[in-house]
């Protein structure tokens, strides 16, 4: 007899406000460079973040499809990527109302590459500044990012293990980790 066992793999554990006070960082930043908007994927992780309070993800939701900045594929981002792996985050509990017992149609690797770009930028930002307040987002980010890849979760989910409470190496490995997953921060014009 032939069984198969499927386990959801518990990602690190976060609370959802660190994501809200990175998004706001993030606004800032944007602010401060004069850019006219916020990436996609930190809209997408802001919605995420802000799922259990359901009357703040609707206003905020109403703002981002009266936006320029592409709503339908931040929407897609947070329902394919963002809502099945926070629910996974251990701490972080998706709501009933956003359909989370549903099937969630697989992202694209793409996506998944820009999450691990991303993860990246920002790990070199802290280790540059020697500065490690988001590291849980990096983690979270860099779980999140490495769902497709196996292997390389495997390594990260390691490193996770042998760096808690150093997150200095938990940057420095993960960063080897996700280059290694094939993402390189130089610009593909």
């Amino acid at each position: 007899m032939k069984m198969n066992i499927r386990v959801r793999p518990t990602g690190p554990s976060m609370k959802p406000e660190v994501l809200v006070k990175f998004i706001i960082k993030k606004c800032q930043e944007v602010i401060g460079q004069k850019r006219k908007k916020l990436a996609p994927i930190w809209v997408a992780l802001a919605l995420a973040a802000v799922a259990h309070d359901r009357e703040f993800y609707d206003r905020l939701r109403e703002v981002i499809s009266t936006s320029s900045a592409s709503p339908e594929r931040i929407l897609k981002m947070f329902r394919d990527i963002f809502l099945p792996a926070l629910d996974r985050l251990d701490g972080v509990q998706t709501p009933e109302w956003v359909d989370a017992e549903g099937k969630y149609p697989p992202a694209e690797e793409r996506d998944y590459q820009r999450i691990l770009l991303y993860a990246l930028r920002e790990g070199k930002k802290m280790m540059d500044s020697g500065t490690y307040e988001w590291v849980k987002v990096f983690e979270s980010l860099t779980w999140i990012g490495l769902q497709p890849y196996y292997f390389r979760l495997y390594q990260f989910e390691c490193v996770r293990g042998s760096c808690e409470g150093d997150p200095e190496n938990l940057i420095k490995h993960g960063i080897k980790i996700i280059r290694a997953a094939g993402v390189s921060t130089r610009n593909k014009k």
